[in-house]
């Protein structure tokens, strides 16, 4: 409710997103570069080219800085919400990173978040509606926000729309429940009423519940080409390398579906009647690429999804 009146004010602020506020610059530095190399390695490729999107890039735009230096013609930056930063701390990571770089020339005067050249950022933009009217992207990424969406598979609808021939999306969800049932089996966020969770999460940004295989359907019917991995299993605190399910440690499967086990027996209807692989994954990586012909033609939106959004 207190979020709810916030946004009514038009307050989109938040301390959601903002990892680099108690770090060290080295320490932002080593992640942000761990990031970007995480995307290259999760999309296969040697480095962003031409137009990017990226989703909630939080409380700053190393990200960006590091697309753009190694090529990328433009990134757009949307998020729903915005990040408070420290505006001195910003200034100072940037500048570290252009000296380690040579990219002085990636602003435009003053080293600022406000400056840097090719980036177009977008406060107060929701995937949901961004995509909508959104063309010509050959990257659209994101890491730990489409669990966030009111509406991630409809957005995924939108954002193959937006992608140039050949475009891809590259996607790291967290499908857990990011604390808000510390304490307890970690499936407890499953044990609640859709209508029930609705009231608890809108307007805040807490986790939509959508899980694995709505992106497997998703993926299925959008005929693009595309995989998706596991990082995170339920049970298991550690990331682990993007692997399918056939692929794990057979002591990592079995501790993943002896979490789901002791929650199962409290599970709505409708997350209980999932297998409990399906329920076992904690994280995925979703990578897709648009035909080389044509942009992606996009798909219609299922009916079943309604009951699902948050």
């Amino acid at each position: 409710m207190r979020a709810e009146r916030r946004l009514r004010r038009g307050d989109i602020s938040t301390d959601s997103g903002r990892r680099h506020a108690s770090q060290q610059i080295e320490a932002s530095i080593a992640y942000i570069r761990r990031i970007y190399s995480d995307y290259l390695s999760y999309g296969g490729i040697s480095a962003f080219s031409g137009r990017v999107c990226e989703i909630g890039p939080g409380d700053n735009f190393g990200l960006a800085l590091m697309a753009l230096g190694h090529g990328a013609k433009n990134v757009v930056a949307i998020d729903r919400f915005y990040s408070r930063r420290d505006a001195d701390y910003q200034k100072r990571l940037y500048a570290q990173i252009v000296e380690d770089h040579h990219w002085s020339h990636l602003f435009d005067g003053e080293i600022a978040e406000e400056t840097i050249r090719g980036l177009d950022y977008r406060p107060g933009q929701a995937a949901e509606t961004f995509f909508r009217g959104a063309n010509g992207f050959d990257f659209v990424i994101s890491r730990a926000v489409l669990e966030h969406l009111y509406d991630p598979v409809g957005a995924l609808d939108d954002m193959e729309r937006s992608l140039n021939p050949n475009g891809m999306l590259i996607h790291r969800v967290d499908l857990r429940d990011h604390g808000m049932f510390d304490g307890h089996p970690p499936l407890t966020f499953l044990t609640v009423g859709d209508g029930l969770y609705r009231r608890m999460t809108q307007n805040s940004g807490r986790p939509n519940r959508v899980l694995l295989p709505e992106y497997r359907k998703w993926l299925d019917r959008s005929g693009m080409d595309g995989d998706i991995v596991i990082t995170r299993l339920v049970g298991v605190e550690r990331e682990i390398d993007p692997v399918p399910w056939s692929a794990l440690d057979d002591t990592l499967r079995r501790k993943a579906i002896e979490a789901v086990n002791q929650s199962r027996p409290n599970l709505t209807p409708r997350f209980a009647s999932l297998p409990d692989e399906d329920l076992a994954v904690a994280g995925i990586v979703l990578v897709a690429r648009a035909s080389r012909g044509t942009a992606a033609s996009g798909s219609s939106r299922p009916n079943e999804m309604e009951s699902n959004r948050t």
